[in-house]
């Protein structure tokens, strides 16, 4: 009993001095990188603790370490988001929107032209949409190569002129720097609401990085689809007003959808480790009847890869048109 409560204690201390480090390295950290130099200051609160417990207070040295976490957390706290910083030359424009009624006029929709994925050529757009002209959904997954259970989510509306949007829910990079899931926890991006042609976002993904990518018709009424759209788009509007954190447990590009989802949809979105493992979410999609259910999902995961039909289509102006072909529109009763 004597052994097992020393090593519980231990791991206490382990785990405590450890997060404490890792949130003083990554908190607000920039292109600049961790702050390692911070970082040392857990040692400090490691030293504190084994001091204390060499002296035969193991409760005690517990206390320390909970008491410097406690302390690290509140710190954590008044670190805020910003609108305002030397964004990325991708994330230098967060889109807007302005609702009048049932059209709806979003500014900066991101249409970049990409030769390489470090080579492009820069373009915004303002457009109108009438959600009276929403002709259906798309759920769109991009598994990352070689990240076992990693993905990007989006969602694209098509309207009755054949014109087609992407939401994406992503981290609003500063500029050198880059994507860590571990700095996502701790406060070292911004969430954007990137709204583009998928010319640009889908092209990018499928062609130019070369993941795979799946376009799934949404299964849902016109009215819940434009009540998606509209609830999208007020939410990105909030970011301007109220910037927030991208978070990678509970604030990322998947659960941001799930959130969308929930308060338009007649199906509950249970708590699931697909929401966190966004490589599986189709899997999700699939099992509560958000995509298609007449094939097994292998089936339907395999008519909906779209890479094929995307480098065919490579920079041609019908390449949303392209890539759906064979795909059914799937907008449904009520």
């Amino acid at each position: 009993m004597r052994l097992f409560s020393w090593i519980i204690t231990a791991l206490v201390l382990l785990l405590g001095t450890a997060w404490v480090a890792l949130a003083l390295a990554l908190t607000g950290a920039g292109p600049e990188g961790a702050h390692l130099v911070r970082a040392l200051l857990a040692l400090v609160l490691a030293g504190a603790a084994v001091a204390v417990w060499r002296r035969g207070s193991r409760w005690a040295a517990v206390a320390v370490v909970v008491l410097g976490c406690a302390a690290t957390w509140g710190w954590v706290r008044t670190v805020q988001p910003s609108e305002q910083r030397d964004w990325a030359p991708d994330l230098a424009r967060a889109a807007r929107a302005e609702v009048d009624g049932t059209r709806v006029t979003i500014h900066d929709v991101r249409d970049f032209r990409y030769r390489s994925t470090s080579d492009w050529d820069t373009s915004w757009y303002t457009a109108t949409y009438d959600t009276r002209e929403l002709t259906g959904a798309w759920f769109i997954v991009e598994p990352f190569s070689g990240v076992w259970g990693a993905a990007h989510t989006m969602v694209s509306f098509g309207f009755a002129d054949g014109r087609y949007v992407v939401f994406s829910v992503e981290v609003r990079r500063e500029k050198g720097e880059t994507f860590s899931a571990l700095g996502g926890l701790f406060r070292q991006f911004e969430l954007i609401y990137v709204v583009g042609d998928e010319r640009d976002l889908v092209q990018l993904r499928s062609n130019h990085r070369k993941d795979d990518v799946y376009l799934y018709p949404v299964d849902a009424s016109k009215e819940r689809i434009a009540s998606f759209f509209l609830d999208m788009v007020a939410r990105m509007n909030a970011l301007h007003a109220r910037p927030e954190f991208y978070d990678t447990l509970s604030s990322n590009c998947t659960t941001n959808l799930v959130h969308h989802v929930e308060k338009v949809s007649a199906v509950d979105v249970p708590y699931d480790h697909r929401t966190l493992l966004p490589a599986y979410s189709d899997a999700l999609a699939y099992e509560l009847g958000l995509i298609e259910k007449d094939a097994p999902l292998e089936v339907v995961r395999a008519r909906h890869r779209i890479n094929a039909k995307a480098m065919a289509a490579n920079g041609l102006p019908d390449f949303s048109r392209r890539i759906r072909e064979s795909q059914a529109t799937a907008v449904s009763a009520p």
